[in-house]
This record gives C-alpha cells, sequence and structure tokens, in this order.
C-alpha cells in the first residue's frame, strides 16, 4: 500500500469539482493561536480559524473562480453530453456568482476540439449567456442524443 505521505499527495487527484475546491479553501485560512480565556483544561496547544462572514464569502468566491480559470471543467464536443456539462458547469459559475457576461467571457478556457472550433464560428454572433446555452445545446444536443439511441438500437437488435 501506499505510505501516509504518498497517501496525503494523491488526495487533490482524487478529490473532484466542489471537494477539491472546498480543499484548497481549507488551505487558504490562517490559523491563530486561541487566547488563554477561551481554552478549557488540557486544549492548550489547539488553533482555530478565523475568517470574519463577508471577508470569507469573498475568500471563498475569490478562490473558487480562480480555480475555474485553472482547472476548467472542459467539453470537447459530440462525444460528450452537453447538458451535463452545462449542468457542471452553472454550479460551479452560481458558486462564484459570475454574472452572466462573465460566463460568457470565460467560456472559451472551457472548450476544447470540436466545441472550440464551434466557438471560433460562432462567438461572433453569440452575445448573451442564453444565447450560448441555446446555440451550444442546438449544435452538440442532439448528437449525444442521436448517439444514446443508436447504443440502444444495436443492444436490442443483439437480443
Amino acid at each position: 500500500g501506499l505510505r501516509r505521505l504518498e497517501q496525503l499527495q494523491a488526495i487533490p487527484f482524487l478529490l473532484a469539482d466542489t471537494a477539491y475546491l472546498c480543499k484548497l479553501l481549507l488551505q487558504k485560512f490562517t490559523c491563530t493561536p486561541l487566547k488563554s480565556q477561551d481554552i478549557s483544561r488540557g486544549d492548550t496547544d489547539k488553533t482555530v480559524s478565523v475568517v470574519t462572514g463577508s471577508s470569507f464569502t469573498s475568500h471563498l468566491q475569490q478562490t473558487m473562480a480562480a480555480e475555474i480559470i485553472k482547472k476548467p471543467t472542459y467539453f470537447r464536443g459530440s462525444k460528450e453530453d452537453v447538458h451535463d456539462w452545462l449542468e457542471k458547469l452553472e454550479q460551479r459559475f452560481t458558486m462564484v456568482k459570475w454574472s452572466d457576461e462573465q460566463k460568457l467571457q470565460y467560456i472559451s478556457i472551457h472548450l476544447q476540439d470540436d466545441a472550440q472550433r464551434w466557438w471560433t464560428q460562432a462567438s461572433s454572433v453569440i452575445k448573451t449567456w442564453s444565447s450560448f446555452i441555446e446555440a451550444v445545446t442546438q449544435a452538440f444536443g442532439s448528437t449525444k442524443a442521436q448517439q444514446l439511441a443508436f447504443e440502444k438500437l444495436k443492444w436490442y437488435k443483439q437480443t
């Protein structure tokens, strides 16, 4: 098996999306010792994280926004489910409270392969987040559904 240090180093690779973002956030906390009047007997070496409410929210949003930019949720195009991808993307964008304009501004870093080529052509006419969702769903939504339907048909024919 893996040694303890190796296990700890492997954690970021095992965590996904929200869990990984929470881990990053926890790493950003600064720890300060408790005051002696706050410590009960036997707890003299404990520390506590100190972050105020609005500061915490702002810090959390900044950390998650940086993570969205550094580690995008990629969509490559025809072989993936555009609806699942959009749902994951919306969850991440909601956590950082990005406006529709910000979502549209950063969408290109989330696109690769067929999806990136499509965006290169479509970006000149797509000016709102809702029009992006409509256009990307129209461009890639039916492909996955057709592929699944074909796979089901093949399975039924084999049995």
